[in-house]
């Protein structure tokens, strides 16, 4: 199930990638909306990541293309902000977490220009946010896995864009520190922000997001929440995981995952 979302922040269109020549995403195609906080779904492997990655430009699809906000990747890059997987960063670079988060910055500062009192407030009240006030200036290597997930939130938040694509951005993160950062998210959606989250819980994907994206090589579905989260989709989604389905079957059948009950 398919549902194309009206003006569209994300378009994809017949989109395929392979890597040495064996397909891992097969003609993808889907719009997103505006102002919703978005989940992509699917079992490892189903090419969550490599499809971040060809939004964002850093794998060449070998069919098909892209479209945000209606213009070609490159003319729009400074409104979208990219959360890589925490393990495809080298945590050794020297630097502290003001500096990480300041990096969020310089894309609206221009070429020439250097970070100021400005820069360090935004940064300042980005980390605020992720609860990472007190490590301003404790080097980045010596944070735990959940701490460096909430400065690199952070460091996204600080580019103020209008796009946001997460590829597993809770990895690591304790259940109170998901949560809280869920809420801030969903925050950034009602303020008109499109926030794209792969995520790896059904779980927790069922109560928070509006939108959800099923991958699993190909689309299997995207829109609504309510309207396609269903058994039959999370099949063709998962297989025959039936153990890890169980549980979300039931709450599909109670139709119990408002997320404004939680």
């Amino acid at each position: 199930m398919i549902i194309q979302a009206e003006s569209p922040v994300l378009e994809i269109h017949d989109m395929t990638v392979s890597y040495d020549q064996s397909p891992v995403l097969w003609n993808i195609d889907f719009t997103l909306p505006s102002g919703q906080l978005i989940g992509i779904l699917g079992p490892n492997g189903a090419g969550k990541s490599t499809l971040i990655k060809a939004i964002m430009g850093l794998v060449n699809p070998t069919g098909g293309y892209v479209k945000v906000f209606d213009k070609p990747l490159e003319e729009v890059r400074s409104r979208i902000s990219y959360v890589p997987q925490r393990e495809s960063v080298d945590w050794n670079f020297p630097a502290s977490v003001l500096d990480v988060v300041m990096m969020g910055t310089y894309g609206k500062l221009g070429l020439f220009k250097r970070p100021g009192k400005r820069e360090k407030e935004v940064a300042l009240a980005s980390l605020d946010q992720v609860g990472m006030s007190a490590f301003i200036n404790r080097q980045i290597s010596e944070l735990s896995g959940g701490q460096q997930q909430r400065v690199f939130i952070a460091r996204a938040l600080a580019q103020d864009a209008d796009l946001y694509l997460m590829d597993e951005p809770f990895a690591g993160v304790d259940i109170a520190t998901e949560a809280a950062i869920f809420e801030l998210l969903k925050k950034m959606a009602l303020e008109g922000k499109t926030v794209v989250v792969v995520h790896h819980d059904i779980y927790s994907a069922m109560t928070y997001f509006d939108w959800m994206i099923m991958l699993n090589l190909h689309l299997v579905a995207s829109g609504p929440k309510n309207q396609v989260v269903t058994e039959e989709l999370l099949r063709k989604t998962y297989g025959g995981k039936l153990n890890l389905l169980s549980k979300v079957s039931e709450l599909v059948r109670k139709q119990d995952f408002n997320p404004l009950e939680h």
